[in-house]
């Protein structure tokens, strides 16, 4: 019964952002001078708002300029919420999907935090519902709950850790040395990679990223 539901959860994550996708409205490309006077009236308001725009590796590459252009920063998503909380800005613009501005604001509690398209959504994010992973977390109440970067800010509230790719290893190791079970979600592949160069016992979430 667990395992449909779980495989559920991830053809709906699929499902979802095929039809982002699809029903994306794509504008028609903009004339050099039209890049060129939005990008200046983009990074005035930022200005004129005391924001600072923080980017991610995968957004447009207009999008990167102008963070760089304007004081802000491109990054991978846990640099983005360091930068936004270290910038003395009082407003982050975050050009990413949501678990990334919810990230900055996790860390950034006392600042207002803007994002583009709240539609912007992680597969990762999506195949992890909150209320099924709580379910899945209470049938295992023995082991200690560890979570990737890569989930909504109500997953991460019913971990014991948050851990990133740099770090996931050395913090499962060191929950192993201590003899704990580990519940590890969403990414099964990565919680995989991480069971075979540690020999932790792992229950894995039956997540994916469905781009890579």
């Amino acid at each position: 019964m667990a395992q449909t539901l779980f495989d559920f959860t991830r053809q709906d994550a699929r499902g979802a952002c095929s039809t982002a996708q699809a029903w994306a409205k794509v504008p028609p490309a903009l004339s050099p001078p039209e890049r060129a006077a939005l990008k200046a009236r983009a990074a005035q308001l930022l200005k004129q708002h005391d924001a600072v725009l923080v980017a991610h590796y995968y957004v447009d590459g207009d999008l990167q300029d102008l963070a760089l252009e304007t004081g802000g920063c491109v990054s991978d998503s846990l640099e983005m919420a360091r930068f936004g909380r270290d910038h003395a800005a009082r407003t982050l613009v975050v050009a990413g999907v949501r678990f990334m501005g919810e990230s900055a604001k996790i860390l950034s509690p006392e600042k207002r935090v803007l994002m583009p398209d709240l539609d912007a959504t992680c597969s990762l994010d999506l195949g992890c519902p909150p209320d099924a992973f709580a379910q899945f977390c209470d049938a295992h109440p023995d082991r200690t709950v560890v979570v990737y970067a890569n989930t909504s800010a109500a997953v991460k509230a019913r971990a014991d850790w948050m851990v990133t790719s740099s770090c996931a290893l050395s913090i499962v190791q060191h929950l192993k040395d201590q003899g704990k079970k580990i519940l590890w979600a969403p990414d099964r592949h990565l919680g995989r990679y991480i069971e075979q160069q540690t020999g932790a016992d792992m229950l894995m979430w039956n997540g994916e990223c469905i781009v890579h």
